[in-house]
């Protein structure tokens, strides 16, 4: 399962940090293995930040546009054959690799398709100094508010608490590809180590979240 931590230092969202966001794909009606996602709007979003749409960095992305599975970047498995900003949104279409690419693309594909896979979670790094969010009241942050930002990649990522996961066995999945599906995300998990300890010296209590 794949984890992302709400509570965040100043510097983990500073210029040349990585900061990921959690999405869902929706299918292209007529368009077989072609998926469309939000990666990102205007709204308040869970970790208290906003993303200004027009501020997005494109064109490095789009030079390269391979949609990735867990952030691993051995492991690409489709391309965005699209990437745009519309009505205050982030958009990316979504296309699989050809059927018999191989048997793991083979298996997300099928996945994605009866919607056991469908979460998303776009990767991206801070150009511009974002700004402080607070609590008028309180005077504590509450999040930032990105006003430059360049897209670095989007990935699948497997459900939260799987709870599909004997649907996936039930399909005739190899325990390897279950295991690979299942197993967290290499560096969220490393990120997720990092932060307990940091806060365990604190003597503070860590807040996760699952992934949607």
């Amino acid at each position: 399962m794949t984890y992302q931590i709400l509570t965040r230092r100043p510097e983990e969202v500073k210029p040349g940090a990585v900061v990921y966001r959690a999405t869902e794909l929706e299918p292209v009606e007529g368009a077989d293995d072609t998926y469309e996602f939000v990666a990102s709007d205007e709204s308040v979003d869970r970790y208290g930040d906003i993303i200004r749409a027009d501020k997005w960095q494109l064109a490095a992305y789009r030079k390269n546009p391979v949609i990735l599975f867990g952030h691993n970047n051995r492991d690409p498995i489709g391309m965005a054959v699209k990437t745009w900003v519309a009505d205050k949104q982030l958009r990316v279409r979504l296309k699989f690799a050809d059927a018999g690419t191989s048997d793991w693309i083979d298996t997300l594909r099928k996945l994605a398709k009866q919607r056991i896979l469908r979460a998303m979670s776009v990767g991206f790094t801070p150009t511009a100094e974002p700004v402080v969010r607070r609590d008028e009241k309180n005077d504590y942050i509450i999040g930032y508010e990105f006003v430059g930002q360049e897209l670095l990649e989007n990935s699948i990522v497997t459900v939260p608490a799987n709870p599909n996961a004997l649907a996936i066995r039930g399909m005739g999945v190899s325990q390897e590809m279950v295991e690979r599906l299942t197993a967290p995300d290499a560096m969220v998990q490393s990120a997720v180590r990092a932060r307990s300890l940091e806060l365990l010296r604190l003597g503070a209590a860590s807040r996760v979240v699952h992934t949607r």
